[in-house]
């Protein structure tokens, strides 16, 4: 090449632009850390310009580093779709999606039927949004559905907005209203960090809620054991409209604004053009 950088170079910067950091590029690109930072004083070398400054974890785009990404972001993302447009497609290629059960079932499987009925198989994992994120940058999934509150690394990722979620503070219908200042009703969560409540708490008061004593990784028994008594929750108001409607359920708090949720379908970024990834975008994005 003319300058010297080859497109494996440029491919392992853009890789570590986008994740910003080193290891996870390595991870990424099927190579060891010291391959990656080869290439990086390679091209550094052949640019005549630091493009990462280096931090205490991951590094930073330099002004050079960012310009050189939005030069060449483009180019390497058609490139990579040209070559996957070169591999046996069809109308049975499966599209692989993955999504936390509630989502799946309230705001993905509902729209799938037009897919389906053109020949497009679907196969859909269950799990968390951090996870499923990781799973999609190593290829194993083509599409997720993701929350903005996971801190999803959107360098890497084509994100389009799906749909947004209220969050509701909810007991056992009956229970008195939350107040957090001398409050010690326990709570639940489908995680540990409790990443609803945590958003709920800090836009109402401003401080961290209370450590969850019951967690379970699926929101519908959140909403179940919350109806039982086994404490409160902060869930989202699509999955407790019934329970409230029926009278099982209670609203302990009512914030001055809705605290709600972004929640996003997302792909590798590069991939968004791929036929079937096109398809379930337009399809669930539109029904949206």
């Amino acid at each position: 090449m003319k300058h010297g950088a080859d497109l494996g170079m440029l491919r392992t910067f853009l890789c570590v632009y986008r994740c910003g950091g080193v290891a996870k590029a390595a991870g990424l690109l099927g190579l060891s850390q010291p391959a990656v930072s080869r290439h990086l004083k390679a091209l550094e070398g052949v640019m005549g310009r630091t493009l990462f400054d280096r931090l205490g974890r991951g590094v930073a785009p330099t002004q050079a580093g960012d310009l050189l990404a939005a030069q060449i972001a483009t180019h390497l993302d058609a490139l990579e779709d040209a070559v996957d447009a070169l591999a046996p497609t069809g109308t049975n290629t499966p599209v692989l999606l993955g999504a936390p059960s509630d989502l799946l079932s309230v705001h993905v499987l509902p729209k799938l039927a037009p897919l389906l009925a053109r020949g497009v198989d679907v196969h859909c994992r269950i799990g968390l949004s951090p996870e499923l994120a990781q799973v999609l940058l190593h290829d194993e999934l083509d599409l997720v559905a993701v929350t903005k509150i996971e801190q999803a690394p959107t360098r890497q990722l084509h994100l389009r907005h799906l749909c947004d979620e209220e969050f509701v503070l909810v007991g056992r219908a009956g229970e008195a209203p939350y107040t957090p200042e001398n409050d010690t009703r326990r709570f639940i969560g489908y995680s540990p960090a409790m990443p609803m409540a945590r958003r709920y708490f800090r836009v109402c008061w401003g401080i961290q809620p209370p450590a969850p004593g019951l967690t379970v990784a699926d929101l519908r028994t959140v909403v179940a054991a919350v109806a039982s008594g086994t404490g409160l929750g902060v869930v989202p108001r699509y999955l407790a409209q019934e329970a409230l409607d029926a009278g099982r359920l209670s609203v302990l708090h009512t914030p001055v604004t809705p605290v709600s949720n972004s929640i996003y379908l997302a792909t590798r970024r590069g991939r968004e053009h791929l036929p079937q990834i096109s398809a379930a975008f337009e399809l669930l994005c539109r029904a949206a």
